[in-house]
């Protein structure tokens, strides 16, 4: 697509990247902190979670026949099971936050200001919110998924990020009769503050 564009005659400066140069929020250029933010996450947040979700879907389907068999047999339950599996092994490790106010929250006070790391994989298996937290389910509470976040911070790219990894998920299952571990060939787990598999060999017979 950009060179595309490019090759019409399109300069640096139609770009999106050039573009936030010369953005302005309430009439104030950006800062190069907040240009570096941006940039950082539309790498991270959607090239590095996005390779990540994919490696853990299909490291999931892999290990578990029944459920590959039942979504090769009911497609339209392709995105149910998407959001479950990254509940129970997201792509995002962390967040994290500042408070803007003074709060109490699991037995300890937090001041304005304080930093704050918001654990997703640790909230997603909360037994006070999902029962049997750590087995995928059927017919769970999407509210209750805090995969993509939630309020004011949800993830913007949330509708791309599930239109790629129902494609993903249709081209593995179309493509691969049956996904399996490959024998004395065991994945390895990124490291943190990474999440899904730095080398996942599968076998696609």
């Amino acid at each position: 697509m950009l060179q595309e564009r490019r090759e019409q005659g399109a300069g640096p400066e139609q770009d999106a990247t050039a573009r936030l140069m010369h953005e302005r929020v309430d009439g104030q250029p950006l800062s190069d902190a907040h240009i570096a933010s941006i940039v950082r996450n539309w790498t991270v947040g959607e090239i590095g979670t996005i390779a990540a979700a994919v490696g853990i879907v299909a490291h999931w389907l892999a290990h578990h026949a029944d459920l590959q068999a039942q979504l090769r047999a009911e497609p339209e339950r392709h995105d149910e099971a998407i959001d479950e599996i990254l509940r129970l092994h997201g792509p995002l490790v962390a967040n994290r936050r500042i408070s803007a106010c003074p709060v109490q929250l699991g037995g300890r006070s937090i001041t304005a200001g304080d930093r704050v790391v918001l654990h997703w994989t640790s909230a997603n298996r909360d037994p006070r919110v999902f029962d049997a937290p750590g087995t995928f389910r059927w017919g769970r509470k999407p509210e209750d998924n805090l995969l993509y976040g939630a309020g004011i911070h949800v993830c913007p790219g949330a509708p791309l990020a599930r239109m790629e990894l129902r494609v993903a998920l249709r081209a593995l299952l179309a493509h691969a009769p049956q996904l399996a571990p490959l024998p004395g060939q065991p994945p390895h787990r990124a490291q943190y503050p990474a999440m899904g598999f730095d080398r996942l060999p599968l076998r696609l017979r």
